[in-house]
Formats: structure tokens, C-alpha cells, sequence
């Protein structure tokens, strides 16, 4: 029995080790969360997306009872009811009682019920286009905080990278004062720098798990994923230029245009009223035995014959609010376009400081703080300079992420606005 269970213990280790390996393979392959993966789960499965997804199908489905006829009205009564004399309340013995039973049909004016077709066009062109900006702004909102994160975590990897080299400098720091090569501020100022640098990284972890809780509110439990690199090589589908012509089409004014759209349906609606609408009643009416039975056709005419006290001040007050919603549409045009201008412009010198960055700053500041370093641990430096090198070494390092981030959110906003950046 014992050799049994000796034989079998191997086993069930190589088992529990297989597992273990296999679990950490499987943890290790997870593929990086990329920026454009997460704008297009938060394009696809957003409630907001959802909402408007519904919105968009309630007014394609109700868009075909637009400018149909009214439904029929059934009319039954009685008319010529005697209410006195011998044959009061009688509906058979005087010759002038009937009981009516008919069908009354409404024909509203044949352009009312064009452009309440084009209303019903316009109500699915606005809930489009809301849908687009739906589907920007939660691309959008996505986008930036992916970049938040990715910049947060960026930053946290640099600043632990260098952290050895403040702790060093420090420990060397409170050795030089015990041997009278530094003073008490020198040692002083490279202690305050390790603990200013502990305090950014503390912060930097607190950013990143809150910038992962807002990432998750967009596109759920794909946020809990390792992040892809920063993008800042992505090309622009079109031009600036091309950007700037197609502003009123782009999706965040999407809305504005199609709402002044159904405006304009509206003015031609309150014109429209000013043409008569007609109807048609057709009824049959019963009589006693002895009389004949009746049949009665009418026709009803609207007549509009006072539009400057009915008709023309809605029509008025429907043209105010298009001019009003057109000062509107160009005021966001203005702004859209100077914030497309804007993100060109910082896309474009970005990415050329990027360059400067990876070719001289970075290198400048890390062969610097190096320096520094190793001039005083010879003997040659001083504290006070090896500290200040390290210190521009941390803050060039951390704006070169930050500018990582700018470029890639200016990328972001111009990619959203091109038509392929758009989910239709």
C-alpha cells in the first residue's frame, strides 16, 4: 500500500504541475486590449447605443401610418323624436322620426398628408442620427479612457524603472552627511525626491484602477485586460482639410441637421393648413313601417378664410424656430471646426515631438542622470547635481507619455469623425 501511494504521488504532482503551467500559459496569452477594440465594443454594446438603437426602430416601425387617412367615424342616433302628444317617444308613428346609422370619412388636404409622410422621413433621420452620435460619443468616451489608463500605467512603469536609482541616491546621500562629504539639505532634498516619487507612483496605481473602472463602464469586463502600447503611428483616413469641408456632416452635428430638417417640415405642415380639409358622411335612416326608409350623403368643407389670425402666426412662429436652430447649427459649426483644426494641429506637431522626444530629450535626460550619478559615486559630483538630474529625468519621462496621450486622443477624435470611424 505504501509503494502504491509513493508511485502515485509523482503523478499527482506532474498533474498539479502541468495545470499550474498550463493556468499561468493561458493568463500570460491573454491578448492586449487595444484602443480601436475598445472603441468598437463601446460602439456595440452600450445601453446609450441600445436606447438609441430602440428609439431608431420605434420610428421606422410607426413611419408607415404617417399621412394614411383618418380611420372612419361610425354614427348612429335618432332624429325628429316626438316628445309630446299621443306619439311622444314613439320612433315608428310620426313620419319625420328615423334612427341613423352611418359612416363619416375625413380627407385632410392631399399636401397635409405628403409632408406628414416627410415628417414621419425626418423623425427616423433624427433618431439616425442621434444614434450616430450616440455611437461617437461612446466610441469617444471609451477612447479617452483607455488613453487615461494606458498614460497612467505608462507613467507608473517609467517612474518604478528609475525608482532603484532615487533609492540609491538617497542611501548615498545619508552616508556622504555621516562622512561630512554632504550637507543636511543635500541629503535632505535627495530623501524629499524619493519621497516625491513614491507619492507620484502611489498616485499614478490610484489613476490607473480608477481609469479602469471608468473603461469597464463603457465596455465591461474586457476593461479587466492588460492594454495594448499607445498608439501614435496611426495614419488619418482623410485630410484635415477633407475633415474641416465634411463638418456638418460629421456625427456629434448629425442631430442639429436633421432637426433643422424636420423644422422646415414643419413650416410647409403649418402652410399646408390653410387649404382646406373635406369630408364625407353617408348615412341610412330607418322609419316606421308605413314610411319610407332614407338615405342622406354630405360633404363637409374646411373653411380657412381668417389665416392672419389662425394659420399664419403658427407659420410665423415655425419659421423663428428654424432661423433659431440654424444660429444654432452654424454656432457648433464654428466650434466643431476650430476643435477639428485644433486636433489636426496637435496630431500633427505631436507625433513631431514624439520624434524629438525618442531622438534627444530622452536620451539627453537619461545619459545626463547617468552621468551624474557615476561622477558621484567617483567622487568627482556633487549631491545637488545628481539629484536635479534625476529629477528632469522623471519629468521628461513622464511628459513623453503625456504626449503620447495627447497625440493619440487627437487621433481618436479625427479617426471618430471620418465615415469609417462611424458605425451607420
Amino acid at each position: 500500500m505504501r509503494s502504491l501511494i509513493t508511485s502515485v504521488q509523482p503523478s499527482v504532482l506532474l498533474l498539479a504541475s502541468c495545470a499550474l503551467a498550463l493556468s499561468r500559459a493561458a493568463a500570460g496569452a491573454e491578448t492586449p486590449l487595444t484602443l480601436e477594440e475598445a472603441i468598437n465594443q463601446a460602439r456595440q454594446a452600450t445601453p446609450e447605443v441600445a436606447a438609441s438603437q430602440a428609439m431608431l426602430e420605434a420610428a421606422q416601425v410607426v413611419a408607415p401610418s404617417a399621412g394614411r387617412l383618418p380611420d372612419p367615424e361610425l354614427m348612429t342616433g335618432v332624429d325628429n323624436l316626438p316628445i309630446d302628444t299621443a306619439d311622444r317617444f314613439s320612433f315608428t308613428r310620426d313620419f319625420m322620426t328615423m334612427r341613423n346609422i352611418g359612416v363619416m370619412q375625413t380627407f385632410p388636404n392631399r399636401t397635409k398628408r405628403r409632408l406628414q409622410g416627410e415628417q414621419a422621413q425626418r423623425t427616423i433621420d433624427i433618431a439616425l442620427a442621434e444614434l450616430r452620435k450616440t455611437q461617437f460619443d461612446a466610441g469617444h468616451a471609451a477612447a479617452q479612457a483607455w488613453i487615461a489608463r494606458a498614460v497612467a500605467e505608462g507613467s507608473l512603469a517609467r517612474l518604478r524603472e528609475l525608482s532603484p536609482d532615487t533609492e540609491l541616491q538617497a542611501t548615498s546621500a545619508r552616508a556622504a552627511l555621516a562622512s561630512g562629504r554632504a550637507s543636511a539639505a543635500d541629503a535632505l532634498a535627495a530623501q524629499s525626491l524619493v519621497a516625491a516619487l513614491d507619492e507620484q507612483i502611489l498616485m499614478l496605481e490610484q489613476d490607473a484602477e480608477m481609469k479602469r473602472a471608468e473603461l469597464a463602464r463603457w465596455i465591461g469586463a474586457a476593461a479587466d485586460r492588460p492594454l495594448a502600447a499607445i498608439p501614435t503611428d496611426r495614419p488619418l483616413e482623410h485630410s484635415a482639410e477633407a475633415l474641416v469641408e465634411g463638418v456638418p456632416q460629421h456625427a456629434p452635428l448629425a442631430p442639429l441637421v436633421a432637426r433643422i430638417a424636420a423644422a422646415q417640415t414643419e413650416v410647409e405642415l403649418a402652410r399646408a393648413e390653410r387649404r382646406p380639409d373635406w369630408s364625407t358622411e353617408l348615412t341610412y335612416s330607418k322609419r316606421g313601417s308605413e314610411f319610407s326608409d332614407m338615405v342622406s350623403l354630405e360633404f363637409r368643407v374646411g373653411l380657412p378664410i381668417f389665416p392672419g389670425k389662425r394659420q399664419n402666426p403658427v407659420i410665423a412662429e415655425k419659421r423663428a424656430a428654424v432661423r433659431a436652430q440654424e444660429a444654432g447649427r452654424d454656432a457648433e459649426i464654428r466650434m466643431h471646426t476650430a476643435e477639428v483644426r485644433s486636433a489636426a494641429a496637435e496630431w500633427r506637431r505631436g507625433r513631431e515631438r514624439l520624434l524629438n522626444y525618442a531622438n534627444d530629450l530622452l536620451p539627453l535626460a537619461h545619459d545626463r542622470s547617468r552621468a551624474a550619478v557615476a561622477s558621484y559615486g567617483a567622487g568627482r559630483g556633487e549631491l545637488r547635481s545628481t539629484v536635479d538630474a534625476l529629477s528632469e529625468e522623471i519629468e521628461t519621462q513622464l511628459a513623453y507619455v503625456e504626449l503620447q496621450g495627447a497625440v493619440a486622443r487627437a487621433w481618436v477624435f479625427l479617426h471618430l469623425l471620418h465615415d469609417s470611424g462611424t458605425e451607420q
